[in-house]
C-alpha cells in the first residue's frame, strides 16, 4: 500500500513535469538506488521521493474492537482499523544550484493545486482500496531539519517536506466469531403476566 502512494506521487509529478513543465527527461521524479543505502546517495539531475517516517494517526482509532462489526446478527472481534501518515522528503539534486531551486519550486507549485487523489484522479489507488490521499506541505524547524540530514548521513540538499495522510490498514483476516448464534436451547421459558 505504501509502495502504491509513493508510485502515484512519483508517476503524477512525472507527468505535470513532461505536460505542463515541458521536461524533455523523461523520469524526473525518480526513487532512490537501494544498492547503496549508507551514507544515501540521490541521485544527480533528478527528484528524489524519500520516505522518512510512517506515523499512526490516533485521533481517528476505534479503540472498541467490536464497535460495527456485525456477521450473522453476532459482533466479531477485529483488530481496529489503524490510519497512518507518511511523511516524504522531495530531495532535488542537480549539477545546477539554481536549477535544483526550480525544479523543486515545481515540485512546491504541483501538491499547491493538486493536494487530493482518489480514485477519480488516480485509478491505482482502487487497486488497494485508497479512499483519499491529502497533502500537506511541513515546515521543520532548523534544529529537526538538521536531524534528519544527519541521520541520512549525507549533507543537505534542496528539499522539501510533504505529509500524505490517511491510509487505513483494516485488519479482514483476522476476525473471528465471538459465539454461535443461539437459536434452539432446549429451555421452555413462559412469561407469566
Amino acid at each position: 500500500m505504501v509502495d502504491v502512494v509513493l508510485t502515484v506521487l512519483k508517476d503524477k509529478l512525472n507527468e505535470y513535469f513532461k505536460n505542463v513543465v515541458g521536461t524533455t527527461e523523461s523520469n524526473i521524479i525518480d526513487f532512490i538506488s537501494t544498492n547503496n543505502n549508507d551514507p544515501v546517495s540521490f541521485t544527480n539531475d533528478k527528484i528524489t521521493p524519500f520516505l522518512i517516517n510512517i506515523s499512526e494517526d490516533r485521533k481517528f482509532r476505534n479503540a472498541d474492537q467490536y464497535a460495527g462489526v456485525i456477521r450473522n446478527g453476532i459482533k466479531t472481534q477485529a483488530n481496529p482499523e489503524i490510519r497512518i501518515e507518511l511523511l516524504i522528503l522531495f530531495v532535488s539534486k542537480f549539477n545546477k544550484y539554481d536549477q535544483a531551486l526550480k525544479f523543486l519550486s515545481h515540485v512546491i507549485k504541483f501538491f499547491q493545486v493538486n493536494r487530493i487523489f482518489d480514485p477519480l484522479n488516480s485509478p491505482q489507488l482502487s487497486e488497494e482500496n485508497i479512499e483519499k490521499l491529502i497533502v500537506e506541505l511541513i515546515s521543520l524547524p532548523l534544529e529537526e531539519q538538521n536531524q534528519v540530514w544527519h541521520s541520512l548521513n549525507t549533507s543537505y540538499l534542496p528539499s522539501v517536506l510533504y505529509k500524505v495522510r490517511l491510509l487505513s490498514f483494516i485488519d479482514d483476516q483476522s476476525m473471528e466469531f465471538i459465539g454461535e448464534p443461539i437459536s434452539n436451547t432446549g429451555l421452555n421459558i413462559h412469561q407469566k403476566v
